[in-house]
């Protein structure tokens, strides 16, 4: 069983969802939350010893109970931490997902899963990391696009380029999208990212270090956004980081809207 540390993005502020954190979403069979689900769909093939927590001020206590809560109900060995991602003065909402996740840099010192906090990747998908991962590699879990867009809701997808030994060679993030732009062969064919990685924690570093740049130099942007696949794109055009892709054979759900909540309890699954 492989170790690993678990960093969860929760900074933003779940505007669509009326504010509550999505991940204490109550989508268990009896009532647990996402997150606990999300454990309860990792532990059997990741030892997990370290979770780490990216959120914001207004969030952070709910989540923090319900994380000790949940650690202690299923006897996980593991330390638990947090962060505030940090809103700038001349900004409303926060820098984005590439922040959130750099922010950690920090606090985390060993290879690491990228999880979100309102998705659930599904156990085989967490079965195959087992299997196939070398934890001293880089690894961009795929889905097919297909099964990450649900009928007429539009969501934002990164779409994975690979060669043929399976590296990645281009992340190309498309904002907006919905099943309807694309065919079948498509849907099926193409796999994007669900910010599911294993990483390296030097790729925090560097990370920081892009971001720190975009900052200063978009500061008059109050609404732009640092998206991780753009970054992560970034640092593999510039050689800083490879990255092989991961297929995963599982079901992927997430939670953006509260009407989701019940379909996501209808189609989870844990073995």
């Amino acid at each position: 069983m492989k170790e690993l540390t678990l960093l969860f993005i929760a900074g933003g502020k779940s505007s669509r969802f009326g504010g509550e954190p999505k991940m204490l979403s109550k989508i268990g069979p009896n009532d647990e939350s996402l997150f606990e689900m999300s454990i309860c769909q990792m532990k059997t093939s990741i030892h997990i010893t370290h979770i780490h927590l990216v959120v914001n001020d207004e969030n952070k206590e709910k989540i923090m109970v319900e994380v000790n809560k949940v650690v202690k109900l299923h006897g996980l060995n593991a330390n638990i931490s947090y962060n505030i991602q940090e809103i700038p003065k001349y900004r409303t909402k926060p820098w984005g997902t590439a922040d959130a996740v750099s922010s950690a840099a920090e606090y985390i010192h060993t290879p690491f899963l990228l999880v979100n906090s309102d998705d659930l990747y599904d156990t085989k998908t967490f079965e195959m990391i087992q299997n196939q991962a070398d934890l001293l590699k880089n690894y961009i879990i795929g889905f097919t696009l297909g099964s990450t867009l649900q009928d007429d809701k539009k969501a934002n997808r990164a779409f994975i380029t690979i060669d043929s030994e399976e590296q990645v060679m281009n992340l190309q993030e498309n904002l907006n999208i919905e099943q309807n732009d694309y065919d079948e062969i498509t849907l099926n064919n193409q796999y994007v990212s669900v910010n599911l990685l294993l990483l390296q924690p030097h790729v925090l570093s560097s990370l920081k270090n892009e971001l720190d740049d975009f900052k200063l130099t978009n500061k008059e942007n109050t609404s732009l956004e640092a998206l991780l696949p753009n970054f992560l794109n970034s640092l593999i055009k510039q050689k800083k980081m490879e990255m092989e892709i991961l297929k995963s054979p599982g079901k992927w759900n997430g939670v953006t809207y509260k009407e989701d909540v019940q379909f996501v309890k209808n189609n989870i699954t844990i073995k």
